[in-house]
């Protein structure tokens, strides 16, 4: 693992270890998951649920009720349909 060294006022530092402490974590596990956070933001990623069409498909999905054996056409077609009506 490469080590980086950065220069960051000390009040910062203060509120840093305080948080580190506070959640059971070492100071490099949380600047860790903040700058992964960061990039992630940055390349506008969000995860696939924070995505209102993955939303409501999986809200359309659960919705579905069928008897029977399970027949995925009988989802697709329903959900293809509701897409026509709006």
């Amino acid at each position: 693992m490469a080590k980086v060294m950065i220069s960051v006022p000390d009040e910062f530092l203060l509120e840093i270890d305080k948080t580190a402490e506070a959640e059971h974590r070492t100071r490099s596990e949380l600047i860790r998951e903040a700058l992964r956070q960061y990039t992630q933001t940055a390349k506008g990623y969000t995860k696939p649920a924070d995505n209102p069409v993955v939303r409501d498909a999986a809200a359309q999905l659960r919705s579905v009720r069928w008897k029977g054996r399970f027949d995925s056409t009988q989802i697709i077609r329903k959900m293809r349909d509701s897409r026509y009506t709006k």
